[in-house]
């Protein structure tokens, strides 16, 4: 499978340099045979769009990248024959120079068949408990030998609390830098070199709060809660089928149109909560906005399936403000949350505050041209 990405030829550049910083791990030697063909891949993490998916209006600046825990830290590509034979297992280290993308990595592979190329960054990621997000060795994947397609596809990322009630959000969140993984098959000519650009995309969703005071006085921020939260995603994404739109700059965007998640009893669904010690919202005045951005929230992908009288409402929040709490109700528009999108909510408090006014948007995740800053 070949992706158009979003880069012009200055974004190729960039990649060419960033990629003279990276160490890699020599893997082990491969048979030579006659039909020796060359392969390189360009390895982008991906602009994937949830609004497309939700069937929003996307771009903006929030659909930008910040912080080197959203980017590729480390890069491993492992390259599978036909036969299900490892003809390719080789890790880059871009600790020095986090990247978005990654244009040089060329293998020598046997021509004239379809490869499984397997790609998956910042795979030693740890929870706070010590755990790795990815809890697999892709190391021990050797060269010559059979991958262990089950094991990969089958396997799970789990989030690091076992309570299915509340849990803290320190042990509910993905760990920086984010885990990303992705599988293409790959066409390789016989005796011919081949370029190939691929897609990696981040085993999370990002939440962005936004928090508007328009009362006259400060308001005491004490606790968030999100619902119907998944507890597990796949490690690989599952099913995704990927559909395109062209940008009128000329640039196309990816989205997924579907995916799978695992459904144990509805994926176990739980309330996640972040609580707050000392943050406050100042009032609207000559020297202050009344806004405040909340930290980002790193969740699983989800796919929840609430009752039929709820069908396009499975999501909604509550704030404690004070001593009070108080509800938006369902999300109408969010009905989903695929992995590699970020969900941008403003909530506005007023004098009254009989409830939360909030507003949705869902934004793409992924670099934007030559500037991958995630967030303003």
């Amino acid at each position: 499978m070949v992706l158009k990405l979003k880069y012009g030829i200055v974004a190729l550049v960039l990649g060419v340099l960033l990629c003279g910083c990276s160490i890699y791990s020599k893997e082990g030697d491969i048979p030579v045979a006659e039909n020796t063909s060359k392969v390189k891949l360009g390895v982008s993490v991906a602009l994937t769009d949830g609004a497309a998916f939700l069937g929003m209006q996307s771009r903006g600046s929030l659909a930008e990248a910040v912080g080197d825990g959203e980017k590729m830290q480390t890069l491993r590509i492992i390259i599978v024959r036909p036969d299900g034979t490892v003809e390719h297992n080789r890790y880059y280290d871009f600790h020095q120079v986090p990247t978005t993308y990654f244009a040089t990595a060329q293998f020598e592979v046997v021509g004239g068949e379809t490869k499984k190329v397997y790609l998956f960054a910042n795979e030693n990621t740890k929870f706070n408990s010590g755990r790795k997000v990815a809890n697999y060795d892709f190391a021990a994947i050797k060269v010559g030998e059979q991958f262990p397609t089950n094991d990969i596809t089958g396997k799970d990322i789990e989030t690091d609390e076992t309570s299915l009630i509340e849990v803290n959000d320190a042990l509910t969140q993905m760990a920086l830098p984010l885990f990303m993984s992705e599988c293409h098959s790959v066409d390789v000519l016989e005796k011919q070199d081949t370029n190939v650009e691929l897609i990696i995309v981040r085993a999370a969703v990002k939440f962005t709060f936004r928090i508007i005071n328009t009362s006259n006085e400060p308001l005491a921020l004490k606790q968030l809660t999100i619902s119907k939260l998944a507890r597990r995603e796949y490690l690989l994404p599952n099913e995704v089928v990927y559909g395109e739109l062209s940008e009128e700059d000329g640039t196309t965007i990816t989205y997924i149109k579907s995916y799978n998640v695992p459904m144990i009893g509805n994926n176990e669904h739980y309330n996640f909560k972040a609580t707050f010690a000392d943050k406050t919202v100042p009032a609207k005045s000559a020297t202050s906005n009344g806004k405040v951005e909340l930290d980002p929230i790193y969740l699983l992908e989800s796919n929840y399936n609430d009752d039929p009288s709820t069908v396009g409402r499975n999501y909604k929040i509550s704030l404690t403000v004070g001593d009070e709490t108080y509800e938006n109700g369902y999300f109408n528009n969010l009905t989903a949350l695929p992995r590699n999108t970020h969900v941008v909510v403003d909530v506005t408090l007023n004098d009254e505050l009989t409830d939360l006014n909030c507003v949705v948007r869902v934004y793409p995740y992924g670099e934007y041209w030559l500037y991958p800053e995630f967030g303003q």
